[in-house]
């Protein structure tokens, strides 16, 4: 039986009032340069309030901000562990091609995960996947001996991608709130179609399209893939068909614009959590947002800083979910 969680719902509500809403977005991007833009941000008590700190390190203290109030309202890590399942996969994408490719770079790891990048790389250095989640042990393997025998990176990232799809199936499917089984399966529906596109786009067949995709609700992953042999106009005639027409308008537009719709699609599905006040659902729903809306700042601060005009980032400038 799920949990009443009315306290942390509670603390929620009161620090939704302090979430970016779509005009706030438009205020942001109307500053006239990067500098008034962070200007703007600190006023709003984004990152330590320092000049000297840069936009990646006040986006990274934000994130990092939104995952201990997580951790503080929601004891049962089981109960949000989809929040984390992208952010863990990536982790260990980078220790696989780490190990295999002696590449030290930095920052590459989140750091509110549970697994610790210095034990998935010894996990994988050791040959050791038993040591790992279930759900990463046949993926982690699979990656590093096709990494290590083709060099291709590529291939690294369709093997942990999917595995990170079906993670999130997979919780959706056990969870017992509403929010996440419909969240889990909306993410992998998206990811679906953009793996179809991107599939199209580069000259992918069929099979390839169908060793990435998952199955969910809503498409069906065969005629999908199917589509992809007929190219663009094949994953869109079958979008069109389905129900996702205004996906098709977007990517006709741009990339961007496509991209956006994808993102603004997981959060108009979130929207109606606001109205729940006894599960973990709007507790869950507010990290969505938050991600987004670190997402959408970054978009604006990197379009100001490279010296693009406004109508260029508005294109790419996401719904909010306040």
């Amino acid at each position: 039986m799920e949990l009443d969680y009315t306290y942390g719902v509670a603390r929620i509500r009161a620090l939704e009032s302090s979430l970016f809403d779509d005009d706030t977005i438009t205020a942001l991007l109307q500053c006239q340069n990067y500098d008034e833009c962070m200007n703007f941000l600190r006023d709003k008590g984004w990152g330590d309030g320092s000049m000297e700190q840069s936009p990646d390190e006040m986006l990274r203290e934000e994130k990092e901000k939104t995952w201990q109030i997580l951790k503080e309202l929601v004891e049962d890590h089981d109960a949000i562990e989809i929040l984390s399942m992208k952010d863990e996969f990536h982790n260990l994408k980078a220790a696989i091609k780490q190990v295999c490719t002696a590449d030290e770079t930095k920052d590459l790891f989140y750091t509110h995960c549970r697994l610790e990048p210095e034990y998935l790389k010894n996990c994988i250095r050791q040959g050791e996947y038993n040591l790992l989640p279930d759900d990463m042990q046949e993926a982690a393997k699979e990656a590093t001996e096709t990494l290590l025998k083709t060099g291709s990176g590529q291939l690294c990232d369709v093997i942990i991608d999917k595995a990170t799809l079906q993670a999130m199936k997979k919780a959706g499917e056990k969870s017992e709130n509403g929010l996440i089984k419909k969240y889990a399966d909306s993410q992998v529906m998206i990811a679906d179609i953009k793996i179809a596109v991107r599939c199209a786009a580069t000259g992918k067949d069929s099979q390839f399209a169908e060793k990435c995709l998952v199955s969910c609700h809503g498409i069906s992953v065969a005629e999908l893939a199917s589509a992809v042999d007929s190219g663009i106009e094949g994953v869109c005639s079958y979008l069109e068909s389905v129900g996702f027409a205004d996906a098709v308008a977007a990517l006709k537009k741009s990339k961007s614009v496509f991209e956006c719709w994808c993102d603004n699609w997981i959060i108009e599905d979130i929207k109606p959590e606001k109205y729940n006040s006894f599960s973990v659902g709007p507790i869950v729903a507010y990290v969505i947002a938050r991600e987004n809306e670190i997402k959408t700042v970054k978009i604006i601060l990197s379009g100001k800083l490279n010296g693009f005009d406004n109508e260029f980032i508005r294109e790419r400038v996401r719904v909010m979910y306040a």
